[in-house]
């Protein structure tokens, strides 16, 4: 399997998962360009990981995904280094977390949304326009929280089953395109931002509890993203896969009883 020749974007590239998946395309050749808002990314750390895989530099392009002028932007720079774009992946995420019924709001909530969500329909839109051609194709990152409950993330759970049902209906609308859309969900996966989320605390209990085999590595989530757009899943499309290893199927109660040590 080879990327040779072929530019990746990958929003929010520089941490966590974004820069797994970039890492895992750049391994196989790809020109990868990573987005990044929040902020500063350590570049030269960055091309250090790149250069130790053997990969292609990364272009490092800042770019909010909830800012149209920044989108504009980022078209631009890609125009002038690229022909096209073989695979997006809508990675960058960014909600507030809500403590309390207090702490709602409805314009924290669209800002979640606008910056989760919508540039799964508003990048790839751009990019058709930018280069005559739709990406072959868009790679959306979710995660579990629209049907599991987790501390705090009540907007970012909201963000995410609305970025799921985009992903469904783009791939409708282009169903006569040569484009594959899908998106994957995953469970736990230890990143800064997941720390941001929920707090260090939370791991401590983790470790407490013994659980730690229940978080996904950022690289699995990376392998199935590249799996995606390597050609030989071209019969997905418009799904929502979930990269959890198992664990959502016994993840409840009776799980609980029978793990117990009394």
């Amino acid at each position: 399997m080879t990327f040779e020749g072929q530019t990746v974007l990958v929003t929010g590239g520089t941490a966590g998962i974004g820069l797994q998946t970039a890492l895992c395309f750049g391994s196989l050749g790809a020109q990868t360009v990573l987005t990044y808002a929040w902020g500063s990314a350590d570049e030269d750390a960055v091309r250090a990981q790149f250069a130790d895989e053997g990969a292609p530099a990364p272009l490092f392009v800042h770019a909010d995904v909830g800012r149209a002028e920044d989108t504009e932007a980022l078209m631009e720079r890609l125009r002038e280094v690229c022909d096209g774009v073989h695979a997006f992946i809508s990675n960058a995420s960014v909600a507030t977390t809500p403590r309390s019924l207090d702490d709602y709001d409805m314009r924290a909530l669209l800002q979640g949304i606008g910056a989760s969500a919508w540039p799964v329909v508003g990048y790839t839109k751009a990019l058709r326009s930018t280069f005559g051609a739709w990406p072959r194709y868009v790679v959306a990152m979710s995660s579990d929280g629209p049907d599991r409950f987790s501390v705090g993330y009540d907007f970012v759970a909201s963000s995410k089953a609305v970025l799921e049902t985009l992903v469904r209906y783009l791939t409708w609308h282009l169903r006569d395109e040569e484009v594959c859309i899908n998106a994957l969900r995953s469970r736990g996966v230890r990143t800064a931002s997941f720390e941001a989320t929920f707090g260090r605390e939370l791991g401590a209990v983790v470790r407490a509890l013994d659980a730690e085999h229940r978080y996904v590595p950022a690289v699995e989530v990376a392998r199935a993203a590249v799996a995606l757009c390597s050609g030989l899943m071209d019969a997905v499309n418009g799904q929502v896969l979930t990269i959890d290893r198992g664990t959502a199927f016994s993840d409840n109660l009776q799980r609980i009883y029978e793990a117990r040590t009394s």
